[in-house]
């Protein structure tokens, strides 16, 4: 570390022109003068996922001409600059790079949902057609599959009704039925448009709308015809530790950051290069640097 960026340690705010010095090869001039304080406090306590072996501030040097370092902290200037504390964003950083861990992957079934794209990349979502997040969610996923990323991933939508939601279930039994008569999307995205309107005669209703036969939906519905299906998702579900909604796994890996375009495109190009360099060579912390860390 330079005498410099150690200088920079100490001080809060700081300065574009002080920023640019200690690192170069990064724009930081979006940033407030804290926000910019707390990138190089965050830089100099999280340390390289690949490549370079060392914290991201000692990585960023032009020197150590490392491609990984500067997608990192792009990622980082991204949650600085929606106002996260230091902490939370080393919290945010690390939990997402350990998601590329091969052990923290998940296998799914992507025979047994619908499927919106098309790509070598697949997005396994979880939802609950009473959460809120999954609703909020369904743009900005549509966009990145349509539009964003198109042609490069594929989402894979299954259902994770929580007890606590009473209309979810039948909700996502009534989307099954879509599906079943090449509806889904459809229907999927009426239901989450309606989160408070989903009783038996609003979702009668939307089948009507979209060309569906209500009644008969509602007896096949009732008399358990697609509840092996709901059954089969929740399994996958609980096995890969889900535990709230909406969940994504980027080919099996656990997706942890915000469910918004920006950060569903960053990481879709992290999977690709994954891919593309046949995973990242990860090596542990050394030991004296934890005890640093308190880890």
């Amino acid at each position: 570390m330079t005498l410099f960026l150690a200088a920079l340690l100490a001080l809060t705010p700081v300065t574009a022109e002080q920023a640019k010095k200690a690192f170069p090869a990064v724009d930081l001039s979006v940033l407030t003068d804290q926000q910019r304080g707390v990138f190089i406090d965050v830089a100099a306590e999280v340390y390289n996922y690949a490549g370079c072996q060392d914290t991201l501030a000692i990585c960023l040097n032009p020197a150590a001409k490392d491609a990984h370092a500067l997608r990192m902290a792009g990622l980082v200037k991204a949650l600085v600059r929606e106002g996260a504390p230091e902490q939370a964003v080393v919290q945010a950083v690390e939990r997402y790079y350990d998601g590329f861990a091969p052990k923290q992957r998940a296998s799914f079934r992507t025979d047994n949902c619908p499927v919106e794209g098309t790509g070598p990349i697949a997005i396994v979502e979880f939802s609950d057609y009473q959460c809120p997040h999954c609703a909020a969610a369904l743009a900005p996923l549509t966009a990145v599959v349509d539009l964003d990323r198109a042609g490069q991933v594929r989402l894979c939508s299954k259902y994770f009704p929580f007890p606590s939601h009473p209309r979810a279930r039948i909700a996502a039994l009534c989307a099954e039925y879509a599906r079943s008569k090449g509806k889904f999307w459809e229907m999927n995205t009426k239901l989450f448009q309606n989160q408070e309107s989903l009783e038996d005669s609003d979702l009668k209703k939307y089948a009507k709308e979209l060309g569906l036969d209500g009644d008969e939906m509602m007896k096949e519905v009732y008399a358990g015809k697609f509840d092996a299906a709901i059954e089969k998702h929740l399994r996958e579900g609980v096995a890969a530790g889900v535990e709230s909604t909406p969940s994504l796994f980027i080919d099996g890996r656990p997706y942890s950051l915000p469910v918004r375009p920006a950060y569903l495109q960053f990481a879709i190009d992290d999977e690709i290069q994954w891919k593309k360099e046949k995973g990242w060579k990860f090596k542990p912390v050394p030991a004296a640097r934890k005890v640093a860390k308190g880890k």
